[in-house]
């Protein structure tokens, strides 16, 4: 008989919160526009400089401080200056759609940026540059602003026989077998993809899948490309979708416009699949978009549809209009993309608001757009909206990985499941909004580096890796994989337990409490962890005297202890 070993450090006197990660909490886009997600309820920021006719994207700290943002053409600091090299000079207009940020994984100061230019001659092509958070001059808060690293600006991304090349379409995503990434780019008849790892970018040397796609992509055609949320079907790990617009050469409308075909893609080997293949002809759509459990993909331009993607199959693509522009002119249109708790925003080019896919994870009749979700404030919409930043590829919830090694933690929150080994070491910290839990099957060894400071949380305890459940997903073919791996995290699970439901929120005077168990604590928190004066009366607080804004609760029942959101207004 075996015998378990728990280990349980408790450091500091800091609140059991769980704290989302911040790195996608900003979205600069459009016409000096900008949100902050830090909250359920998006808040319009007015201070943006950044004028973004199609790409853009904005980079974040864990904590959801802004740290820069972009167009195709310059970089702007968190002080809403163009950095001093951020302006990058081979990119010569504003108007190729996507570009793509992501951390580097050897260096948590750094993050690679990945620019495209227009499908329209060969003086564009796709290049990246990296911005150093250590370089600039000092902000107002004692911290450098940024700056593009130099020598590392305006580098041509070459293919596998060393050529550069052009592509509007660049999205990233997370390596299920370590902490890199995948950087997508098709071009041609291929799919690029290129290794970001602590070794840097495989430059010159991507993963090649054909696409089998009826359209070879080059100069004047117009496409773009979008990943999915992680799948953990065992067979491929994620979906993507290439959508093909236009070819600006052939007269409207030719028979190359309008087709999206989404593939299956195995991060493990950074290759195409095929176990999944799903091509949709005819829908006028510039830009796709999954929703959170990729059960539906979007796809928009003037029109908005919704494609099934469990229901559908080759012969029989199952997709429905949710939404028709019967006033749009020929080069109005709109884009879709998925926020950070996997809400799906679409932006109407030259509006005031940005719109909102009402009910995105039921496929059917109740799926619409609400056109006026958020208001912008003095900004305003244009073709584009950010990628969010790519996080690296959590362990929990996947077959485990032996050991592991961290020098940096690079969530706020997060559990840690390893098979035999987790070693912290050279300045390895945890400040005072750390929540971490490891859980190893052999040993967790704390090596000299590793600091914890006052206010943080940390568990570890030895136990045997667990196994992901597996969910049925219903109405798929018998030639498809009928089961789909999904881990729920702890989180998760111990609100579906406990049924917690917080009401109204936003609350201006009473915030009540919904659950079907005996609630025995609960406490409120502001966003910087402080504990405010409010006491539990029944299932009700009081929270008329708290200045507006957002806050956690922490809410302790007989089936334990968990933190819910909820705004002040």
């Amino acid at each position: 008989m075996k015998t378990k070993f728990f280990l349980l450090l408790l450091l500091g006197f800091g609140v059991n919160m769980v704290f989302a990660q911040g790195e996608n909490d900003n979205w600069y886009f459009g016409n000096n526009a900008a949100l902050n997600f830090s909250s359920s309820i998006p808040v319009a920021v007015n201070n943006s400089n950044m004028e973004a006719l199609e790409g853009c994207g904005t980079a974040s700290d864990a904590s959801g401080k802004l740290l820069f943002y972009m167009n195709g053409q310059r970089i702007w600091n968190r002080q809403h200056q163009v950095m001093p090299n951020g302006t990058l000079i081979t990119q010569q207009n504003n108007s190729a759609q996507q570009l793509a940020i992501v951390k580097n994984p050897a260096n948590d100061n750094q993050y690679y940026v990945f620019t495209t230019g227009e499908n329209a001659g060969s003086s564009f092509y796709i290049s990246y540059s990296i911005v150093d958070m250590t370089l600039g001059s000092i902000g107002t808060n004692g911290l450098p602003l940024g700056d593009v690293l130099p020598g590392a600006k305006d580098i041509a991304v070459l293919d596998n026989v060393g050529n550069h090349f052009d592509s509007e379409a660049v999205t990233i995503i997370p390596n299920s077998t370590d902490q890199s990434f995948w950087v997508l780019i098709p071009n041609g008849t291929k799919l690029y993809s290129y290794k970001l790892s602590n070794q840097g970018f495989a430059n010159g040397a991507p993963i090649v899948s054909n696409l089998n796609f009826p359209v070879t992509f080059g100069n004047y055609k117009y496409f773009s490309v979008r990943q999915s949320p992680r799948l953990n079907n065992g067979i491929y790990s994620h979906y993507i979708c290439i959508s093909f617009w236009a070819d600006s050469l052939n007269p409207y409308p030719s028979p190359d416009y309008y087709v999206n075909k989404v593939y299956s893609f195995n991060s493990s080997t950074g290759q195409l699949t095929n176990d999944f293949s799903l091509q949709i002809n005819g829908l006028r759509a510039y830009v796709p978009e999954f929703n959170k459990d990729a059960s539906v993909l979007f796809l928009g331009y003037e029109n908005i549809h919704a494609v099934d993607l469990v229901n559908s199959t080759s012969s029989n693509v199952l997709h429905t209009e949710i939404y028709t522009e019967t006033n749009a002119p020929l080069h109005t249109g709109m884009t879709l993309q998925r926020n950070k708790y996997g809400e799906v925003y679409v932006s109407k080019s030259f509006s005031s608001f940005l719109g909102k896919v009402i009910n995105p994870d039921v496929y059917g009749p109740n799926m619409n757009v609400d056109f006026n979700a958020v208001h912008l404030g003095n900004g305003q919409t244009q073709y584009g909206l950010p990628q969010l930043l790519p996080m690296k590829e959590s362990f929990e919830g996947s077959p485990c990985i032996e050991n592991l090694v961290l020098t940096t933690e690079p969530n706020m929150s997060h559990y840690y499941e390893i098979g035999k080994k987790i070693t912290t070491k050279d300045r390895y910290i945890l400040g005072p909004k750390h929540d971490i839990t490891m859980q190893s099957g052999g040993s967790i060894n704390l090596l000299p580096g590793t600091s914890m400071e006052m206010g943080s949380r940390y568990h570890a305890f030895i136990a045997p890796c667990r196994k992901p459940e597996m969910i049925q997903r219903s109405g798929q073919a018998q030639h498809e994989p009928k089961v789909m791996l999904l881990e729920l995290d702890k989180k998760e699970r111990m609100e579906q337990k406990t049924n917690v439901e917080l009401f109204p929120n936003p609350a201006t005077d009473i915030l009540s409490i919904k659950t079907s168990v005996k609630i025995d604590e609960a406490e409120i928190f502001d966003i910087s962890g402080k504990k405010v004066n409010v006491t539990l009366n029944r299932n009700t607080m009081d929270v008329r005297s708290l200045p507006s804004g957002s806050y956690m609760i922490r809410i302790k029942t007989e089936t334990g202890v968990i933190t819910k959101q909820f705004i002040k207004k």
